[in-house]
Protein backbone atom coordinates (compact mmCIF):
# COMPACT_ATOMS: atom_id res chain seq x y z
CA UNK A 1 0.00 0.00 0.00
CA UNK A 2 2.85 2.33 0.86
CA UNK A 3 4.48 1.61 -2.50
CA UNK A 4 1.21 2.46 -4.35
CA UNK A 5 0.92 5.73 -2.41
CA UNK A 6 4.45 6.75 -3.41
CA UNK A 7 3.80 5.98 -7.08
CA UNK A 8 0.59 8.04 -7.09
CA UNK A 9 2.42 10.97 -5.49
CA UNK A 10 5.13 10.78 -8.15
CA UNK A 11 2.56 10.87 -11.02
CA UNK A 12 0.88 13.88 -9.39
CA UNK A 13 4.18 15.81 -9.21
CA UNK A 14 4.97 15.06 -12.87
CA UNK A 15 1.48 16.23 -13.93
CA UNK A 16 1.84 19.50 -12.00
CA UNK A 17 5.33 20.13 -13.47
CA UNK A 18 4.19 19.63 -17.09
CA UNK A 19 1.15 21.83 -16.58
CA UNK A 20 3.20 24.68 -15.14
CA UNK A 21 5.76 24.47 -17.98
CA UNK A 22 3.00 24.63 -20.62
CA UNK A 23 1.47 27.67 -18.90
CA UNK A 24 4.84 29.49 -18.91
CA UNK A 25 5.29 28.78 -22.63
CA UNK A 26 1.79 30.07 -23.42
CA UNK A 27 2.43 33.27 -21.47
CA UNK A 28 5.75 33.75 -23.25
CA UNK A 29 4.00 33.40 -26.65
CA UNK A 30 1.40 35.99 -25.74
CA UNK A 31 3.99 38.50 -24.58
CA UNK A 32 6.49 37.98 -27.44
CA UNK A 33 7.10 41.06 -29.65
CA UNK A 34 5.60 40.91 -33.14
CA UNK A 35 8.40 42.85 -34.87
CA UNK A 36 8.57 46.23 -36.59
CA UNK A 37 6.11 47.31 -39.30
CA UNK A 38 7.07 46.32 -42.86
CA UNK A 39 7.23 49.91 -44.05
CA UNK A 40 10.02 50.60 -41.59
CA UNK A 41 12.25 48.28 -43.60
CA UNK A 42 10.94 49.60 -46.92
CA UNK A 43 11.94 53.13 -45.94
CA UNK A 44 15.61 52.29 -45.67
CA UNK A 45 18.12 53.51 -48.24
CA UNK A 46 19.04 50.37 -50.11
CA UNK A 47 18.75 49.84 -53.83
CA UNK A 48 20.20 46.42 -54.64
CA UNK A 49 16.95 44.58 -54.01
CA UNK A 50 18.38 42.73 -51.04
CA UNK A 51 17.34 43.21 -47.45
CA UNK A 52 20.02 41.16 -45.76
CA UNK A 53 22.72 43.87 -45.44
CA UNK A 54 20.23 46.36 -44.07
CA UNK A 55 18.11 44.27 -41.75
CA UNK A 56 19.00 45.48 -38.26
CA UNK A 57 18.53 43.66 -34.99
CA UNK A 58 14.86 43.51 -34.08
CA UNK A 59 13.59 43.92 -37.68
CA UNK A 60 11.60 41.24 -39.46
CA UNK A 61 12.84 39.38 -42.53
CA UNK A 62 10.40 39.66 -45.47
CA UNK A 63 8.09 36.71 -46.02
CA UNK A 64 8.55 34.56 -49.10
CA UNK A 65 6.43 35.30 -52.17
CA UNK A 66 3.27 33.22 -52.10
CA UNK A 67 3.24 32.99 -48.29
CA UNK A 68 0.55 34.65 -46.16
CA UNK A 69 1.04 38.37 -45.54
CA UNK A 70 3.78 38.57 -48.18
CA UNK A 71 5.07 42.14 -48.34
CA UNK A 72 7.64 42.93 -51.05
CA UNK A 73 10.30 45.50 -50.31
CA UNK A 74 11.06 48.51 -52.49
CA UNK A 75 14.18 48.63 -54.63
CA UNK A 76 13.61 45.42 -56.60
CA UNK A 77 11.95 46.26 -59.93
CA UNK A 78 14.23 47.20 -62.83
CA UNK A 79 13.22 49.88 -65.33
CA UNK A 80 14.45 52.36 -67.94
CA UNK A 81 13.52 55.81 -69.20
CA UNK A 82 13.49 57.15 -72.75
CA UNK A 83 12.68 60.72 -73.74
CA UNK A 84 11.42 61.10 -77.31
CA UNK A 85 11.51 64.87 -76.81
CA UNK A 86 15.28 64.72 -76.32
CA UNK A 87 15.67 62.13 -79.08
CA UNK A 88 13.17 63.46 -81.58
CA UNK A 89 15.05 62.37 -84.72
CA UNK A 90 15.07 58.81 -83.39
CA UNK A 91 11.30 59.06 -82.93
CA UNK A 92 10.84 60.17 -86.54
CA UNK A 93 13.00 57.28 -87.74
CA UNK A 94 10.34 54.87 -86.45
CA UNK A 95 8.03 56.08 -89.20
CA UNK A 96 10.45 55.57 -92.08
CA UNK A 97 11.32 52.36 -93.89
CA UNK A 98 14.19 50.28 -92.59
CA UNK A 99 15.27 46.78 -91.70
CA UNK A 100 12.45 46.30 -89.21
CA UNK A 101 9.63 47.52 -91.42
CA UNK A 102 9.10 48.57 -95.03
CA UNK A 103 6.79 51.36 -93.85
CA UNK A 104 8.28 52.11 -90.45
CA UNK A 105 7.70 50.40 -87.12
CA UNK A 106 4.90 52.75 -85.99
CA UNK A 107 3.51 53.81 -89.37
CA UNK A 108 0.55 51.42 -89.15
CA UNK A 109 -0.48 52.86 -85.78
CA UNK A 110 -0.02 56.43 -87.00
CA UNK A 111 -2.36 55.77 -89.92
CA UNK A 112 -5.17 54.90 -87.50
CA UNK A 113 -5.34 58.59 -86.60
CA UNK A 114 -5.85 60.24 -83.18
CA UNK A 115 -2.15 61.07 -82.74
CA UNK A 116 0.16 63.05 -85.02
CA UNK A 117 3.51 63.84 -83.47
CA UNK A 118 5.51 64.07 -86.69
CA UNK A 119 5.76 67.86 -86.37
CA UNK A 120 7.19 69.21 -83.11
CA UNK A 121 7.92 72.82 -82.20
CA UNK A 122 10.14 73.42 -79.18
CA UNK A 123 9.57 76.86 -77.67
CA UNK A 124 12.01 78.28 -75.12
CA UNK A 125 10.91 81.25 -73.00
CA UNK A 126 13.58 83.28 -71.20
CA UNK A 127 13.89 86.51 -69.26
CA UNK A 128 17.50 87.38 -69.96
CA UNK A 129 19.46 84.44 -68.55
CA UNK A 130 16.52 83.24 -66.46
CA UNK A 131 14.30 80.40 -67.76
CA UNK A 132 10.60 81.22 -67.44
CA UNK A 133 8.47 78.33 -66.19
CA UNK A 134 4.68 78.21 -66.14
CA UNK A 135 4.23 80.31 -69.30
CA UNK A 136 1.23 79.35 -71.45
CA UNK A 137 2.33 78.85 -75.06
CA UNK A 138 -0.33 78.63 -77.79
CA UNK A 139 0.07 77.80 -81.46
CA UNK A 140 -2.37 79.88 -83.53
CA UNK A 141 -3.66 79.57 -87.09
CA UNK A 142 -4.24 82.46 -89.47
CA UNK A 143 -7.86 82.42 -88.27
CA UNK A 144 -6.68 82.75 -84.63
CA UNK A 145 -7.72 79.17 -83.95
CA UNK A 146 -5.70 77.57 -81.14
CA UNK A 147 -4.03 74.51 -82.64
CA UNK A 148 -2.08 73.39 -79.57
CA UNK A 149 -1.40 74.59 -76.02
CA UNK A 150 1.47 73.78 -73.70
CA UNK A 151 3.03 75.13 -70.49
CA UNK A 152 6.76 75.78 -70.12
CA UNK A 153 8.62 73.48 -67.73
CA UNK A 154 11.34 74.31 -65.18
CA UNK A 155 13.77 74.86 -68.07
CA UNK A 156 11.43 77.28 -69.83
CA UNK A 157 10.55 74.76 -72.58
CA UNK A 158 7.16 74.02 -74.07
CA UNK A 159 6.39 71.49 -76.81
CA UNK A 160 3.76 72.00 -79.51
CA UNK A 161 2.47 69.31 -81.89
CA UNK A 162 0.49 70.65 -84.84
CA UNK A 163 -1.16 68.01 -87.02
CA UNK A 164 0.40 67.55 -90.45
CA UNK A 165 -2.72 68.93 -92.13
CA UNK A 166 -2.45 72.10 -90.00
CA UNK A 167 1.16 73.14 -90.54
CA UNK A 168 0.42 75.36 -93.56
CA UNK A 169 -2.11 77.34 -91.52
CA UNK A 170 0.25 78.26 -88.64
CA UNK A 171 0.53 82.03 -88.20
CA UNK A 172 1.54 82.97 -84.63
CA UNK A 173 2.73 81.79 -81.25
CA UNK A 174 1.00 83.34 -78.25
CA UNK A 175 2.87 83.56 -74.94
CA UNK A 176 1.02 84.36 -71.72
CA UNK A 177 2.93 85.11 -68.50
CA UNK A 178 1.35 86.71 -65.43
CA UNK A 179 -1.85 87.36 -67.42
CA UNK A 180 0.02 89.33 -70.11
CA UNK A 181 -0.05 87.85 -73.63
CA UNK A 182 2.56 88.52 -76.30
CA UNK A 183 2.10 87.40 -79.91
CA UNK A 184 5.00 86.38 -82.16
CA UNK A 185 4.69 85.77 -85.90
CA UNK A 186 5.80 82.29 -86.80
CA UNK A 187 5.94 80.09 -89.90
CA UNK A 188 6.58 76.41 -89.39
CA UNK A 189 9.36 74.46 -91.06
CA UNK A 190 11.56 71.54 -90.05
CA UNK A 191 14.49 73.98 -89.89
CA UNK A 192 12.71 76.42 -87.57
CA UNK A 193 11.10 73.96 -85.15
CA UNK A 194 13.16 75.31 -82.22
CA UNK A 195 12.43 78.95 -81.33
CA UNK A 196 13.47 81.13 -78.39
CA UNK A 197 11.77 84.26 -77.08
CA UNK A 198 12.93 86.75 -74.48
CA UNK A 199 10.03 88.04 -72.38
CA UNK A 200 10.47 90.74 -69.74
CA UNK A 201 8.62 89.25 -66.80
CA UNK A 202 9.01 87.82 -63.31
CA UNK A 203 9.10 84.08 -62.68
CA UNK A 204 6.49 83.02 -60.14
CA UNK A 205 7.09 79.31 -59.68
CA UNK A 206 5.62 77.95 -56.45
CA UNK A 207 7.42 75.45 -54.21
CA UNK A 208 4.64 72.93 -54.71
CA UNK A 209 4.86 69.44 -56.20
CA UNK A 210 1.58 67.86 -57.28
CA UNK A 211 1.81 64.13 -57.96
CA UNK A 212 -0.98 61.83 -59.11
CA UNK A 213 -0.57 58.09 -59.55
CA UNK A 214 -3.09 56.66 -62.03
CA UNK A 215 -2.88 52.88 -61.68
CA UNK A 216 -4.50 50.02 -63.61
CA UNK A 217 -5.75 47.57 -60.95
CA UNK A 218 -7.30 44.91 -63.18
CA UNK A 219 -6.41 41.26 -62.79
CA UNK A 220 -3.67 41.32 -65.42
CA UNK A 221 -1.64 43.57 -63.11
CA UNK A 222 -1.62 40.83 -60.47
CA UNK A 223 1.90 39.65 -61.36
CA UNK A 224 3.40 43.01 -60.39
CA UNK A 225 0.90 45.00 -58.32
CA UNK A 226 2.25 44.07 -54.86
CA UNK A 227 5.79 45.01 -55.93
CA UNK A 228 4.59 48.22 -57.60
CA UNK A 229 2.75 49.27 -54.43
CA UNK A 230 6.00 48.89 -52.47
CA UNK A 231 7.92 50.93 -55.04
CA UNK A 232 5.28 53.69 -55.17
CA UNK A 233 5.13 53.79 -51.37
CA UNK A 234 8.87 54.39 -51.29
CA UNK A 235 8.65 57.09 -53.99
CA UNK A 236 5.88 58.90 -52.12
CA UNK A 237 7.90 59.01 -48.90
CA UNK A 238 11.09 60.05 -50.67
CA UNK A 239 9.46 62.90 -52.59
CA UNK A 240 8.51 64.54 -49.30
CA UNK A 241 11.81 63.72 -47.60
CA UNK A 242 13.98 64.95 -50.50
CA UNK A 243 12.09 68.23 -50.99
CA UNK A 244 11.30 69.41 -47.49
CA UNK A 245 11.12 73.01 -48.69
CA UNK A 246 8.22 72.10 -50.97
CA UNK A 247 4.61 71.25 -50.28
CA UNK A 248 3.97 67.79 -51.74
CA UNK A 249 0.37 67.11 -52.73
CA UNK A 250 -0.51 63.53 -53.60
CA UNK A 251 -3.57 62.05 -55.34
CA UNK A 252 -4.36 58.44 -56.25
CA UNK A 253 -6.68 57.20 -58.99
CA UNK A 254 -7.19 53.49 -59.56
CA UNK A 255 -9.13 52.14 -62.51
CA UNK A 256 -10.44 48.91 -63.97
CA UNK A 257 -13.12 48.50 -66.64
CA UNK A 258 -16.87 48.62 -67.09
CA UNK A 259 -18.58 45.69 -65.38
CA UNK A 260 -15.93 45.45 -62.66
CA UNK A 261 -16.32 46.37 -58.99
CA UNK A 262 -15.48 49.95 -59.97
CA UNK A 263 -14.39 51.85 -63.06
CA UNK A 264 -12.41 54.46 -61.12
CA UNK A 265 -11.58 54.86 -57.44
CA UNK A 266 -10.17 58.23 -56.47
CA UNK A 267 -8.41 59.75 -53.47
CA UNK A 268 -8.11 63.52 -53.85
CA UNK A 269 -4.95 65.62 -53.52
CA UNK A 270 -3.70 65.67 -49.96
CA UNK A 271 -0.60 66.63 -48.02
CA UNK A 272 -1.30 63.74 -45.62
CA UNK A 273 1.19 61.35 -47.18
CA UNK A 274 0.76 58.64 -44.53
CA UNK A 275 -2.99 58.51 -45.12
CA UNK A 276 -2.47 58.21 -48.89
CA UNK A 277 0.03 55.39 -48.32
CA UNK A 278 -2.71 53.52 -46.42
CA UNK A 279 -5.10 54.08 -49.34
CA UNK A 280 -2.47 52.68 -51.70
CA UNK A 281 -1.81 49.62 -49.52
CA UNK A 282 -5.53 48.75 -49.48
CA UNK A 283 -5.73 48.21 -53.26
CA UNK A 284 -5.52 44.90 -55.12
CA UNK A 285 -5.68 43.62 -58.69
CA UNK A 286 -8.99 42.08 -59.81
CA UNK A 287 -11.44 42.24 -62.68
CA UNK A 288 -10.78 43.07 -66.28
CA UNK A 289 -11.27 39.99 -68.43
CA UNK A 290 -10.56 41.36 -71.87
CA UNK A 291 -7.27 42.98 -72.74
CA UNK A 292 -8.26 46.65 -73.07
CA UNK A 293 -9.26 48.71 -70.03
CA UNK A 294 -11.02 52.00 -69.21
CA UNK A 295 -7.89 54.09 -69.82
CA UNK A 296 -9.88 56.89 -71.45
CA UNK A 297 -12.26 57.29 -68.52
CA UNK A 298 -9.42 57.24 -66.01
CA UNK A 299 -7.32 59.88 -67.76
CA UNK A 300 -10.30 62.11 -68.55
CA UNK A 301 -11.17 62.09 -64.86
CA UNK A 302 -7.54 62.48 -63.77
CA UNK A 303 -6.79 65.63 -65.77
CA UNK A 304 -10.00 67.37 -64.67
CA UNK A 305 -9.40 66.94 -60.92
CA UNK A 306 -8.37 69.83 -58.65
CA UNK A 307 -4.91 70.52 -59.99
CA UNK A 308 -3.61 73.90 -58.89
CA UNK A 309 -3.96 76.84 -61.26
CA UNK A 310 -0.67 78.15 -59.87
CA UNK A 311 2.75 77.65 -61.44
CA UNK A 312 3.57 74.34 -59.78
CA UNK A 313 5.23 71.06 -60.74
CA UNK A 314 2.43 68.77 -61.96
CA UNK A 315 3.25 65.10 -62.57
CA UNK A 316 0.92 62.24 -63.52
CA UNK A 317 2.45 58.75 -63.31
CA UNK A 318 0.37 56.34 -65.39
CA UNK A 319 1.03 52.70 -64.37
CA UNK A 320 -0.56 50.17 -66.73
CA UNK A 321 -0.25 47.08 -68.89
CA UNK A 322 -3.05 47.52 -71.43
CA UNK A 323 -4.40 50.13 -73.92
CA UNK A 324 -7.84 51.71 -74.06
CA UNK A 325 -10.60 50.00 -76.01
CA UNK A 326 -10.20 50.72 -79.71
CA UNK A 327 -13.44 52.53 -80.56
CA UNK A 328 -13.76 55.99 -82.09
CA UNK A 329 -15.45 57.73 -79.14
CA UNK A 330 -13.11 56.06 -76.65
CA UNK A 331 -9.93 56.92 -78.55
CA UNK A 332 -11.18 60.49 -79.05
CA UNK A 333 -11.77 60.80 -75.29
CA UNK A 334 -8.28 59.44 -74.64
CA UNK A 335 -6.64 61.85 -77.09
CA UNK A 336 -8.60 64.81 -75.69
CA UNK A 337 -7.50 63.99 -72.15
CA UNK A 338 -3.87 64.21 -73.28
CA UNK A 339 -4.52 67.60 -74.90
CA UNK A 340 -6.11 68.87 -71.68
CA UNK A 341 -3.11 67.67 -69.68
CA UNK A 342 -0.77 69.56 -72.02
CA UNK A 343 -2.81 72.76 -71.67
CA UNK A 344 -2.59 72.55 -67.85
CA UNK A 345 1.11 71.70 -67.66
CA UNK A 346 0.45 68.17 -66.36
CA UNK A 347 3.39 66.00 -67.41
CA UNK A 348 2.27 62.44 -68.13
CA UNK A 349 4.86 59.80 -67.31
CA UNK A 350 3.72 56.31 -68.32
CA UNK A 351 5.14 53.32 -66.45
CA UNK A 352 4.67 50.43 -68.89
CA UNK A 353 4.33 47.07 -67.13
CA UNK A 354 4.33 43.47 -68.40
CA UNK A 355 1.86 42.59 -71.13
CA UNK A 356 1.99 45.71 -73.32
CA UNK A 357 2.55 45.36 -77.06
CA UNK A 358 4.05 47.72 -79.65
CA UNK A 359 0.70 49.45 -80.19
CA UNK A 360 0.44 50.26 -76.48
CA UNK A 361 4.06 51.42 -76.45
CA UNK A 362 3.22 53.73 -79.36
CA UNK A 363 0.25 55.20 -77.49
CA UNK A 364 2.20 55.72 -74.28
CA UNK A 365 5.12 57.40 -75.99
CA UNK A 366 2.68 59.82 -77.63
CA UNK A 367 1.06 60.37 -74.23
CA UNK A 368 4.43 61.33 -72.77
CA UNK A 369 5.65 63.51 -75.65
CA UNK A 370 2.47 65.52 -76.06
CA UNK A 371 2.45 66.55 -72.40
CA UNK A 372 6.16 67.26 -72.03
CA UNK A 373 6.63 64.01 -70.12
CA UNK A 374 8.93 61.03 -70.56
CA UNK A 375 8.40 57.33 -71.29
CA UNK A 376 9.37 54.75 -68.65
CA UNK A 377 9.05 51.00 -68.78
CA UNK A 378 9.76 48.00 -66.56
CA UNK A 379 12.42 45.59 -67.84
CA UNK A 380 13.08 41.87 -67.41
CA UNK A 381 16.34 42.33 -65.50
CA UNK A 382 14.76 41.89 -62.05
CA UNK A 383 12.79 38.80 -63.05
CA UNK A 384 9.67 40.26 -61.42
CA UNK A 385 6.37 39.89 -63.25
CA UNK A 386 5.60 38.35 -66.61
CA UNK A 387 7.54 38.99 -69.80
CA UNK A 388 8.21 42.65 -70.70
CA UNK A 389 8.66 43.54 -74.36
CA UNK A 390 11.87 45.22 -75.38
CA UNK A 391 11.22 48.90 -76.03
CA UNK A 392 12.30 50.26 -79.41
CA UNK A 393 14.65 52.93 -78.13
CA UNK A 394 18.28 53.95 -78.30
CA UNK A 395 20.90 53.31 -75.64
CA UNK A 396 19.50 53.56 -72.10
CA UNK A 397 20.52 52.86 -68.52
CA UNK A 398 18.70 50.13 -66.59
CA UNK A 399 17.77 51.63 -63.22
CA UNK A 400 15.86 50.75 -60.07
CA UNK A 401 12.26 51.76 -60.69
CA UNK A 402 11.87 53.56 -57.35
CA UNK A 403 15.11 55.53 -57.73
CA UNK A 404 14.26 56.39 -61.34
CA UNK A 405 10.88 57.86 -60.40
CA UNK A 406 12.44 59.81 -57.52
CA UNK A 407 15.04 61.17 -59.95
CA UNK A 408 12.36 62.16 -62.47
CA UNK A 409 10.37 64.04 -59.82
CA UNK A 410 13.47 66.01 -58.81
CA UNK A 411 14.35 66.82 -62.43
CA UNK A 412 10.91 68.20 -63.23
CA UNK A 413 10.85 70.19 -60.01
CA UNK A 414 14.35 71.69 -60.24
CA UNK A 415 15.09 71.52 -63.97
CA UNK A 416 18.47 69.95 -63.10
CA UNK A 417 19.43 66.51 -64.39
CA UNK A 418 20.11 63.96 -61.64
CA UNK A 419 22.58 61.10 -61.56
CA UNK A 420 21.11 57.73 -62.51
CA UNK A 421 21.53 54.74 -60.17
CA UNK A 422 22.30 51.71 -62.38
CA UNK A 423 20.51 48.49 -61.57
CA UNK A 424 22.72 45.78 -60.12
CA UNK A 425 21.66 42.38 -61.41
CA UNK A 426 22.63 39.58 -59.05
Amino acid sequence: MKKIFLMMSLFLLIFLFVGCKQKVMEDATIDAPTGMPSDTVAGKDFYDGSLSPDVMEGEVEPKEEGSPNFTPQAGQISASEWSDLKNYRFWLSLFTSGQDSKEGLFTEHFQKGYFDTLNMIEVVIKNGEEKVSGAKVELLSENQEVLYTSITNANGKAYLFPATKEITTIKQIGITVNNVTTYKDYTYSKETNVVEYDIKTSNTKEKIIEIMFVVDTTGSMGDEISYLKAEIDYVISSAKRNHQEAEVRLALLFYRDFGDEYVTRYFDFSTNIEEQKKNLAAQNALGGGDWEEAVDVALEEAVTKKWSEQNTTKLLFHVLDAPPHYEKDIMTRYANAIQVASSKGIRMIPVASSGIDKYTEYLLRNEAMMTGGTYTYITNHSGIGDEHIEATVGETVVEYLNMMLIRIISEYYTGIEQEKVPYYQK
